[in-house]
């Protein structure tokens, strides 16, 4: 009986050893899903675009696109969800460019047809030198950061730091550790959380927010975005609730048209 009891206690101490060896890359593997592309890869937009890429730091190159107007209003940054590659968002990030204003989306690193591994601090990393390297490439005073999903924490960072004229915010979280231990499994016991603390990033915020969340959100539940709405509540400050939008269905419902059309034309 001693020995089975035995057994079992260092069986269980074997498979919290590999937890703890591995969860890291568990639970990168959870927030970031890559889909990769070859780097001959021709893209098709129904929208004109123009194609470049941009080294973030040695060996780290990652592809941009943007779908220019016009005589823009200004231009949009999009920072994409944690799947899928340019294919995708670079056809639902075009949408935008109907409201006049030149879009800019970028594969993080390891999508698509950007090279290196995807990581919280690689991927904050990036989205500010891009910013920085495409403004001076293409300069323009009327900035719009525009975060979806995973993507929402980053642009949260990315105005921390570079201080848009306005932050849209769709299915955001409060904070991606909030999030994945709420959904999977809690990790206190591990110091190298993935944190993306998007509250914090909006604290001293002082540019107009707009935050859509739908109420049947099966990915991000609606009680994120209303957690973070509250915590940055001010009078520049929105947030749309769509009744029975999903996780990737909030574009196609009249709230979200109506409020982007007047976020982007004030």
């Amino acid at each position: 009986m001693i020995r089975k009891i035995t057994i079992v206690s260092a069986g269980f101490i074997l498979v919290l050893f590999f937890l703890f060896l591995f969860s890291h890359k568990i639970i990168e593997s959870i927030v970031f899903r890559p889909s990769e592309l070859d780097s001959s890869y021709v893209f098709r937009f129904s929208r004109p675009f123009e194609e470049f890429f941009i080294e973030t730091e040695p060996g780290v190159n990652i592809n941009i696109i943007k779908f220019p107007v016009k005589n823009p209003k200004g231009s949009i940054l999009y920072l994409h969800g944690n799947k899928d590659n340019l294919i995708r968002w670079g056809e639902v990030a075009s949408q935008l460019s109907v409201y006049g204003y030149n879009i800019y989306v970028f594969d993080y690193r390891g999508y698509g047809k950007s090279s290196g591994s995807p990581s919280e601090g690689g991927v904050l990393h990036d989205s500010e030198v891009i910013f920085n390297k495409i403004n001076q490439k293409f300069p323009d005073e009327h900035w719009i950061f525009y975060g979806r999903s995973l993507g929402t924490g980053i642009a949260a960072y990315l105005s921390s730091k570079c201080k848009p004229k306005g932050l849209i915010l769709e299915s955001p979280y409060y904070s991606m550790e909030e999030l994945i231990t709420h959904y999977y499994f809690p990790y206190p016991w591990y110091d190298q959380k993935i944190a993306i603390p998007t509250y914090s990033y909006l604290k001293e915020s002082s540019f107009p927010v707009l935050i859509f969340h739908g109420t049947d959100d099966q990915i991000v539940p609606i009680e994120e975005g209303q957690k973070l709405f509250h915590s940055i509540q001010r009078t520049r400050s929105s947030m749309v609730t769509i009744e029975h939008g999903t996780h990737d269905d909030l574009s196609e419902h009249d709230e979200y048209r109506k409020a982007i059309q007047n976020f982007l034309y004030k």
